[in-house]
């Protein structure tokens, strides 16, 4: 299941990679292939095979079931290019090994070490942005057997749109845990078309977050 996952969310870097030539590594070059997506497309296919289904084309029995081969070396930190993010402050891809790194734990967290604001700037590496310093969830309580959530009263817990956040002078508890938004990639081949296309209103979002700074935007 973690592969699916992986190979689905890589494959949504392809189209922006293209205006960093020279900048960061196509993993998924030939994802947007017109012959990939065609073989993909079985809603345009008068008739479906079984072994059309799934991501494995062939019998789920006998010898030819066999997993995909995976690679996940990669440069050693310092060392590897980034790769362009999927859409608009979508959490970056780990361009490098991450060998020695995981598992995180709550004594143990490695990638601080060089993404916090003030030691990522001199390694080269991606700052922790300051949407990771900062509190999102709103102040809630129960008085009165109703839900008060930044001092008012809601029937739902979901009817709160935007919280009153805060910024804290710490990386907040709840962005402690890296990989559970940031994964490694594996070198292997894209098994499924994609026609995603990212669009970013500035290069420079290609590369870092801003989301701190249009979380409430067209929320009123």
């Amino acid at each position: 299941m973690r592969k699916i996952i992986e190979i689905s969310v890589i494959g949504a870097i392809a189209a922006s990679t293209a205006l960093f030539a020279g900048e960061v590594i196509d993993i998924n070059k030939g994802v947007n292939d017109p012959a990939l997506i065609k073989k993909e497309d079985l809603g345009n296919k008068k008739v479906v095979e079984a072994v059309d289904l799934g991501l494995r084309k062939g019998q789920l029995q006998g010898s030819e079931v066999v997993p995909v081969k995976t690679d996940y070396s990669r440069p050693a930190p310092g060392s590897s290019k980034r790769f362009a993010r999927a859409y608009v402050n979508a959490p970056p891809m780990i361009p490098h090994s991450v060998e020695g790194l995981l598992p995180i734990t709550r004594s143990n967290n490695q990638c601080l070490g060089c993404h916090m604001p003030e030691a990522a700037k001199g390694v080269g590496a991606t700052a922790i942005p300051a949407s990771h310093f900062t509190d999102f969830r709103p102040k809630t309580e129960m008085k009165d057997g109703k839900v008060i959530k930044d001092g008012k009263a809601v029937s739902n817990t979901t009817d709160v749109v935007v919280a009153k956040f805060k910024k804290l002078d710490k990386l907040n508890p709840a962005r402690y845990n890296c990989s559970q938004c940031h994964a490694p990639q594996a070198n292997v081949k894209p098994i499924v078309g994609n026609t995603f296309q990212p669009e970013f209103t500035s290069k420079s979002l290609m590369e870092k977050s801003d989301l701190i700074d249009m979380i409430t935007d067209g929320v009123k």
